[in-house]
């Protein structure tokens, strides 16, 4: 299998297999007081430490969650919910946001009558500052703009919004979604003022089920599990030592990496995007805006895009239609319809990921059987 779908979960690195190993047989809940439990604590503390140090955010603000979703989902109810009286009942948001924020929005708009404005994007999915400008002059109580898209890859200019966000409503609480954009962007730059940031450790090679909410600032924000007063009151429930320590050392291991791997993957990723468009006819989506080293969209025109993926997967290549979060199903993408992408187009849109696994020879085979695929399609066709 030539795996190219390092967005929606990339392979553990070996140093977080040895470090979960080492740790696997620990059993202590780090809440209780006897030596098991301090030991347990003691792994929970330093992981908490080191991702604290490695983006920019005070230790007592690094909340382990269950993955992104929950950071997403709890930043969005937790800030509305915490609001004061005087601060706007309205939130700014993106039209091109992984549904974990957007469905979110929904929700208080559904249930709490929050006013939520939608910012429109360019052809390349990016944000323009002037825009979430423009909507702050009326106040807000929260903005939230993902550092960069989780379908095209797209960088959003999240420091410029931050920056304007707190000069022209200084009770709005900024939001960032950096779930794609930690493995390979230092997050203390790529997100300086934003007060919340979400990150998830299996993007990382972390484990599955881990995340965190880096909490930069006291912004006012309301727990979204209660019962046991965990993570310095943020998130009630037994915590996850093994799952914090892995996450940790995969951020660890990105960051050490993140100059050569970007450097390596984006030029992996062009020789796929030129494979692809000469081999196989696909079109790039995106071919201006700054993007992930990883991302390649494209689109075959008059294909359909579940008829390729199985073709690829048949074929020994793992890609995908967009968001994994769809339990697995190929649906309309919000994200290529906030773009102005045609409809068939967007029908026969693909995305390829590289991570820090893929290797030249692997780009190579990607091609050849992508452009096979994609011819026999066309003949039956």
């Amino acid at each position: 299998m030539v795996y190219l779908d390092h967005a929606a979960a990339t392979p553990l690195r070996p140093e977080v297999i040895a470090v979960v190993t080492e740790h696997l047989a620990a059993y202590g809940n780090p809440s209780g007081a006897h030596a098991a439990g301090r030991a347990a604590r003691l792994v929970l503390d330093d992981a908490r430490e080191e991702i604290g140090a490695l983006t920019g955010t005070p230790a007592q603000g690094v909340v382990f969650t269950s993955g992104g979703t929950e950071a997403d989902n709890w930043a969005v109810a937790g800030v509305m919910a915490a609001k004061p009286a005087s601060v706007a009942n309205t939130i700014i948001v993106s039209a091109i946001e992984h549904k974990a924020v957007a469905e979110a929005c929904a929700r208080e708009a559904a249930h709490r009558g929050t006013t939520v404005h939608v910012v429109g994007v360019d052809a390349e999915g990016r944000v323009d500052p002037r825009d979430v400008a423009s909507l702050l002059s009326r106040g807000a109580a929260l903005v939230s703009v993902m550092a960069a898209n989780n379908e095209l890859g797209t960088v959003q200019p999240v420091a410029d919004i931050a920056a304007r966000a707190h000069r022209i409503a200084p009770d709005a609480v900024v939001h960032t979604d950096a779930v794609q954009t930690a493995p390979w962007h230092d997050l203390a730059t790529t997100t300086a003022g934003c007060d919340l940031v979400t990150i998830s450790g299996h993007k990382l090679g972390g484990l599955k089920g881990t995340g965190a909410l880096l909490i930069r600032r006291s912004v006012p924000l309301a727990p979204l599990l209660v019962g046991g007063g965990q993570e310095l009151g943020h998130r009630a429930g037994t915590q996850d030592a093994l799952g914090a320590v892995a996450m940790a050392t995969a951020l660890r291991c990105a960051v050490r990496d993140a100059v050569e791997a970007a450097a390596t993957v984006s030029r992996l990723r062009d020789r796929l995007r030129d494979g692809l468009v000469n081999g196989a006819g696909a079109v790039a989506t995106i071919s201006t805006a700054p993007q992930l080293p990883g991302h390649l969209h494209v689109h075959f025109d008059g294909m359909i895009a579940d008829e390729l993926l199985f073709g690829f997967d048949r074929s020994g290549v793992a890609a995908s239609a967009g968001s994994s979060c769809a339990s697995g199903a190929i649906e309309q993408s919000d994200v290529l319809a906030a773009i102005g992408l045609a409809p068939s187009a967007a029908r026969g849109a693909v995305r390829f990921t590289l991570g820090h696994t893929t290797t030249e020879a692997e780009v190579e085979a990607a091609i050849a059987t992508v452009s096979a695929v994609v011819e026999r399609l066309r003949r039956r066709a």
